[in-house]
């Protein structure tokens, strides 16, 4: 990297307080994006053995050993929450966190429930940290305040976004400037922060992180058990590739280590052998536990190895690069890793419009403990979650739901394998959808869909 860029880059972090730590940081993903990687064969690497790859215990006398092992050590456990996003893919500006999310809570307010939940059961206090960014620091705290919850917070580190093709800092002069690094930035906004070394000293020892949308994602004390047994440094949850997920990270042993591989690593030649679901049959659930003590050792001998990662967009007419790390990636760096092969009933990540539908829908409920779950009624001929797609058209943003349903929560996708709805249509309290449906609402006319009506199967217009 030239002197002037890195001045340049220097001079645009400390006009937003940004600490001399936190750009050279900055200036070394700079430098290593800049350095041109070969693609990592894929003969190079396989799929991790059982011995890499824990399962489930099929046994419930283990299983129930594993739990009781685990429960002795919720004392030591902490709970983070990735809390960085805004729901711009649901087509709102506001923090993911704070929208609703199911029986009229937010996903923050779920949160809090499955860890009052756990204080309740075990009578143990366990600390719950958010992780915002500086879209959401502001927002999400004036809504912990309202709550009156005991929450810690970090503020994960904000980078500029560069011009694609100088590397040169994008200036708008607003906050389009800015972005954050990735979630694979939690590990040293731990460490910069203080807290990594406060839990510590508090005698925590292991960290569950996931995502805030991710409802399923709670601490279950069997997997703090089985971390023990194992003495797992980092464990990765993951679960059954499908075709929907053939292009997301997947579990490989490379360099005689566990090792995440993102489709971004792969020659665009290999791509299809990538995406190869009996090949390379997991994929990355973004649920991850640390041992933290290990996480200490591996910051301060500089052995925290992230790829970097290039997310190209386009801001007011130029194309930038955005330069981000990975979370599950930190896995090639500690000695011990392990995965976990979980179901799905540990992944139900709300990413878009119908995502956030469906989990408001019958098809999950909430239990005594605030866990999410599928409702168990749902035929088990049917696929776990129905697939559905809303057009433009119809609605773009939960924020306009209200233009769409007299009631969405009312809506039964109980036995749905899928919905598709398209146009200007208006559905009425207590619909119920069976089988494949198709709507579609001609061009210049509203199509109402009565109160009670069951569509099962087929085309509406």
């Amino acid at each position: 990297m030239q002197p002037p860029l890195e001045e340049a880059i220097r001079t645009k972090m400390r006009t937003r307080g940004i600490s001399a730590t936190g750009i050279e940081s900055f200036l070394r993903m700079v430098r290593r994006a800049g350095q041109k990687s070969p693609y990592i064969p894929l003969d190079d690497v396989c799929a991790p053995s059982e011995e890499l790859l824990l399962q489930i215990p099929e046994n419930p006398e283990i299983l129930s050993q594993l739990e009781e092992a685990g429960e002795a050590l919720l004392s030591k456990a902490v709970v983070i929450k990735l809390n960085g996003g805004r729901s711009t893919t649901m087509g709102g500006e506001v923090p993911k966190g704070i929208l609703v999310a199911k029986d009229g809570m937010s996903y923050l307010e779920i949160i809090l429930g499955q860890m009052k939940a756990i204080r309740d059961k075990w009578s143990i206090d366990i600390p719950l940290v958010l992780m915002n960014s500086f879209f959401t620091q502001t927002p999400t705290m004036e809504v912990i305040k309202q709550l009156g919850a005991n929450v810690r917070t970090i503020e994960q580190k904000q980078v500029p976004r560069l011009l694609k093709d100088t590397l040169i800092p994008i200036d708008t002069g607003t906050d389009d400037d800015w972005a954050p690094p990735g979630h694979g930035d939690v590990y040293e906004s731990l460490s910069d922060s203080g807290l990594l070394d406060e839990l510590l000293s508090e005698g925590y020892h292991w960290a569950f992180i996931s995502n805030v949308d991710n409802l399923a994602a709670n601490l279950e004390p069997w997997i703090l058990g089985l971390i023990q047994k194992h003495d797992a440094g980092f464990l990765m949850e993951v679960t059954d590739r499908t075709n929907e997920d053939r292009k997301g990270g997947t579990l490989v042993v490379g360099n005689d280590r566990l090792q995440l591989l993102e489709i971004a690593q792969v020659d665009p030649k290999s791509s299809f052998e990538f995406m190869d679901i009996d090949r390379f049959r997991v994929f990355n659930t973004n649920n991850i536990w640390v041992d933290l003590i290990a996480l200490r050792t591996i910051l301060d001998q500089g052995l925290l190895n992230l790829p970097i990662m290039q997310n190209h967009k386009k801001i007011r007419g130029e194309n930038i690069v955005q330069l981000e790390t990975a979370m599950g990636s930190a896995i090639g760096s500690f000695p011990r890793a392990r995965g976990l092969k979980v179901s799905r009933d540990r992944f139900f990540p709300t990413k878009k419009v119908e995502d956030l539908f469906v989990l408001q829908s019958d098809v999950c409920l909430l239990d005594s403990m605030y866990r999410l779950r599928r409702n168990s009624s749902r035929l088990s001929s049917l696929p776990p979650v129905p697939s559905v797609s809303f057009g433009s058209d119809f609605l773009d943003s939960p924020l306009r739901i209200s233009e769409r349903f007299e009631d969405s929560t009312t809506l039964s996708l109980l036995n749905a394998e899928s919905l598709k709805v398209s146009g200007s249509v208006f559905f009425e309290r207590d619909v119920t959808i069976e089988g494949n449906v198709s709507i579609e609402a001609a061009p210049g006319k509203t199509l109402k869909i009565e109160s009670g009506a069951v569509l099962k199967g087929g085309n509406y217009s």
